[in-house]
């Protein structure tokens, strides 16, 4: 049973940081340059583009470079520049900050940031969420019960975007308690629902085997 805990913890790890990275850095780069052109204002944008915007591009890029070449310390100082404004390159220089500070162990100064974002005005509003999500998987191991629950209650209410991670992560902090009446509950509720997605639909039909056995 451990084993099948432990596959659940690594997918969530893979599935929300590097997936959900990736899915909105790519989209939230192109989106900072129309943040950063209606905050700019129409008159003025080109001068304007090839200044500021052009230089927080630059920055972000050779950061994003160094982090992936394993240069994180380089990497975090380059974002520090960035990270102190809620447009779009800032928020994303605090998710790589947050990335990186994770990776190296430190999760409560990575928490601290998504933290830090899920309470700020960031050009897109879904990031909040995700923040928030981040925050939550990160604790769901080794955080404060009462205040992980508080978290994933307030991500799984409907039609919130990640209504079905945050189910899920619910289903393992049961599990973590030693409550498998609770977990099985969830893990249900995931399984009947037509629109759970299918790998965390799987998972839970997977657990939920288990659980009765």
């Amino acid at each position: 049973m451990a084993d099948i805990f432990q596959e659940i913890e690594e997918d969530l790890k893979r599935e929300r940081v590097e997936v959900l990275w990736k899915k909105y850095g790519n989209w939230v780069i192109g989106a900072a340059v129309a943040v950063v052109a209606v905050t700019a204002g129409i008159q003025g944008w080109g001068s304007y583009q090839k200044s500021v915007q052009s230089e927080k591009s630059e920055v972000f890029a050779t950061a994003f470079e160094l982090s992936e070449a394993g240069k994180t310390d380089e990497a975090h100082s380059k974002l520090v520049s960035l990270a102190d404004k809620d447009d779009g390159y800032g928020t994303l220089a605090r998710f790589e900050q947050a990335r990186i500070l994770s990776d190296k162990g430190d999760k409560a100064a990575a928490v601290k940031i998504w933290d830090d974002i899920a309470e700020s005005n960031p050009p897109i509003q879904k990031l909040k969420d995700v923040a928030s999500l981040l925050s939550a998987m990160h604790l769901v191991e080794e955080g404060d019960v009462a205040d992980v629950k508080q978290r994933l209650a307030k991500l799984s209410v409907a039609g919130a975007p990640f209504r079905y991670s945050a189910i899920e992560l619910q289903a393992l902090v049961a599990l973590r308690e030693g409550d498998n009446a609770a977990a099985r509950t969830f893990f249900q509720q995931l399984a009947d629902d037509t629109e759970t997605p299918n790998g965390i639909r799987g998972r839970a039909a997977q657990i939920l085997e288990s659980l009765a056995e």
